[in-house]
């Protein structure tokens, strides 16, 4: 277990609860998507879906600005028309072989202010406010990562890469299958929300590490869209179970003076 991380005060005083960080939220999207053309702004359930992570970052009221990363002009009017400040991504950025930390890198180098950035995926739609919150709670908490996961209950077997060799279980013993109910399962990235201090970029050259951790979103509203097979049935989970932008009590904020 991690001792807590203690901090000294202007009066030398050490204390375990450190000044807040105001977290800026940020969205990668590019406009060139293969898989579905114009995925980002293609409507989803009657707006864009770029549209349902933006209102669910406003609602959340946890961040300090919600800014879109793009080099796309139409993407970039989808996101100032639902309150989030469009950040110019040079196009060489926005190739099919372009990573992401590389474009967080170059949103931090023009914005050396943000001291905690919330990545929030635009495929999945069905992150809801309460989820965010839980995030930047725990940051606020003196976490430096915190991301998303998903519980499931699947049983693991060894990949196979020679002919005639056999596969073997690498989670369970075959003999001893344990039904739904009686196994805790595992828990697996779904690429949702990943809130980090930057240093943690900067210094460590990742998004997740020193004192990490994880919110737990629900099965049934963990959701990936890259292909059109998975639109489909994310258009299922956002009409039944994402936010609808119903009202919800506004969240305390930690003192960041």
């Amino acid at each position: 277990q991690l001792k807590p991380k203690l901090y000294k005060m202007a009066d030398g005083e050490a204390t375990t609860k450190p000044k807040a960080k105001r977290i800026t939220g940020l969205v990668l999207a590019r406009g060139g998507s293969k898989g579905i053309p114009g995925k980002n702004i293609k409507d989803m359930c009657g707006k864009p879906l770029l549209a349902w992570i933006l209102d669910s970052a406003k609602a959340a009221g946890v961040f300090d600005k919600v800014y879109v990363s793009t080099e796309d002009p139409d993407i970039a009017a989808v996101a100032e028309q639902h309150g989030a400040i469009a950040h110019k991504r040079p196009a060489e950025l926005a190739a099919d072989t372009s990573m992401a930390f590389d474009c967080i890198k170059e949103f931090l180098s023009l914005h050396p202010e943000v001291e905690v950035v919330g990545i929030m995926q635009c495929t999945t739609p069905t992150t809801h406010p309460t989820h965010l919150r839980e995030a930047a709670d725990k940051i606020w908490a003196g976490f430096d990562s915190v991301f998303s996961v998903v519980r499931l209950h699947l049983f693991r077997w060894s990949e196979v890469f020679k002919q005639g060799e056999c596969t073997k279980p690498l989670n369970f013993v075959p003999g001893f299958r344990p039904r739904r109910q009686d196994w805790p399962g595992e828990l697996f990235e779904n690429g949702a929300i990943v809130f980090f201090n930057k240093e943690l970029l900067l210094e460590d050259g990742c998004i997740q590490g020193r004192r990490c951790c994880y919110t737990e979103m629900p099965e049934y509203l963990s959701c990936d869209i890259d292909l059109p097979c998975d639109w489909e049935l994310a258009e299922l989970r956002v009409a039944k179970h994402a936010y609808q932008g119903e009202p919800i009590p506004s969240h305390p904020l930690p003192d960041f003076s």
